[in-house]
């Protein structure tokens, strides 16, 4: 199996129930036979750092279901997603060398107006899955977040009209997810597929997601890092000091 290509390639049956979500990303990592290294996939020069539409989660909910399944997963072909690094990729915008200030002011602006109807919503994370070269949890359901991925890439591609296209994939192409551990070797897929299987039980969690995030990304050694640029948040909620508020002049 090769690694282009969304993954699963398949849509699920529906992508507002949790089982079917679930069931469609199980299939497909299932069916992998080899496992492919992030670290060469997924090609970064060094020294490279791009622009990308995050969610970022602090859940102690999630941080101990994180922790608990990476624990588990203990092969040395492993690289575990740092525990205060867990995201969910919403979509590429470019790297820092070809996006200017004023493009990244002119998106936040109008970002910020058009998540302004968009209400915070709870994600459920879980079970655990996989891809070509990761561990990672399926996430559900998909709608609010389809919904944000096309707001988000709509404004990228508003404010930026003199890109080809913003990094990343179209809404076709995306598969939310969220991952726990990236695959650093080629190798045969069975023996990691057996020890996720096991865990499919464990969890899941749920999530509040009420901001995005715009993040200038930088890889770390095995793992990813980044600075957040801006924290948006969506419908009634306010940026105070760092945290997000309900303003009663928004609430229903």
């Amino acid at each position: 199996m090769t690694s282009s290509g969304p993954f699963p390639k398949l849509l699920p049956d529906s992508t507002s129930d949790t089982d079917a979500i679930a069931r469609n990303d199980w299939n497909a990592y299932a069916e992998i036979d080899f496992l492919r290294d992030h670290w060469s996939v997924k090609q970064w020069a060094p020294g490279h750092t791009g622009y990308y539409w995050y969610l970022t989660f602090d859940s102690p909910e999630l941080i101990e279901l994180a922790a608990e399944c990476q624990n588990a997963l203990t092969q040395d072909e492993l690289d575990n997603v740092p525990l205060d690094a867990l995201h969910l990729t919403l979509a590429g915008i470019g790297s820092t060398t070809t996006v200017t200030d004023e493009q990244i002011d002119n998106l936040v602006s109008l970002a910020r107006s058009r998540l302004t109807d968009v209400k915070p919503f709870d994600l459920t994370i879980g079970p655990l899955s996989g891809s070509r070269s990761a561990v990672r949890f399926s996430v559900s359901p998909w709608d609010p977040l389809l919904d944000l991925h096309r707001i988000l890439r709509a404004s990228t591609s508003e404010s930026m009209p003199s890109l080809s296209a913003p990094t990343g994939s179209g809404g076709s192409r995306f598969r939310p997810h969220l991952g726990i551990a990236y695959n650093n070797t080629d190798r045969a897929a069975a023996e990691l597929i057996e020890a996720v299987a096991a865990l499919r039980d464990t969890g899941p969690a749920t999530v509040r997601v009420n901001h995005v995030e715009l993040v200038v990304l930088r890889r770390d050694g095995h793992s990813y890092r980044w600075d957040t640029r801006a924290a948006i948040p969506l419908g009634g909620t306010t940026v105070l000091d760092g945290a997000l508020w309900a303003d009663p002049a928004g609430s229903e």
